[in-house]
């Protein structure tokens, strides 16, 4: 009787923990779904489709077309992806210019012009300042690459660098933001990015 009673007791015990386990594991499975961890520290959160609502954007993006690029016949060869609002221009030389003009609660219109083969370095502002001139010239509004102009000859900018990184920043009042950013990509790649949003 007291193995009867013993068998009982531990097959309770048993069946106590299994269920004491599976509820603590739909616990924390519940508890995974409504905490999201990151999995990288940098992580970019997107919004997925289904949250977007095209009628809550500042800027309209029906209009956010590449009809701008299809004036400058230089840039005839290129993809333009509306969702990105983005076009990856093939330059003749070889280099790539990716254009990125749109938004839907800020609008931004960058030039990056990706150099291969390139013998630049961070330092080498000369070289640096005229490819960034060449795409304001070709991409943006005939005041802001004046502005572009005057602000790199007469050096009113902010400067901050890091090893493979240098970052130029403009004091513009009708933008948030206007930026240089020069980035060495690889030994051979150089990355001149260029451009302004809007909040």
């Amino acid at each position: 009787m007291k193995k009867g009673v013993l068998i009982t007791i531990i097959g309770i015990i048993i069946i106590g923990i299994t269920y004491f386990g599976i509820e603590m594991y739909d616990f924390a499975k519940g508890v995974k779904n409504d905490i999201k961890i990151p999995e990288a520290e940098n992580i970019k959160l997107t919004e997925t489709e289904s949250e977007f609502n095209e009628n809550d954007c500042t800027f309209d993006l029906n209009t956010q077309t590449d009809d701008f690029l299809k004036e400058i016949t230089e840039f005839s060869n290129y993809v333009w992806d509306n969702e990105k609002k983005k076009a990856t221009i093939k330059l003749e030389n070889g280099n790539t210019l990716i254009v990125t003009r749109g938004g839907c609660v800020h609008f931004s219109f960058y030039g990056n012009l990706i150099l291969n083969n390139s013998e630049l370095n961070l330092d080498d502002e000369s070289k640096i300042f005229k490819k960034a001139l060449w795409i304001a010239e070709k991409l943006f509004h005939k005041s802001d690459f004046d502005f572009i102009n005057e602000s790199l000859s007469n050096r009113r900018f902010e400067i901050e660098q890091s090893e493979n990184q240098k970052y130029y920043d403009f004091q513009i009042d009708r933008y948030c933001d206007m930026t240089l950013v020069i980035e060495k990509l690889n030994n051979s790649q150089i990355s001149i990015e260029i451009g302004y949003y809007m909040c």
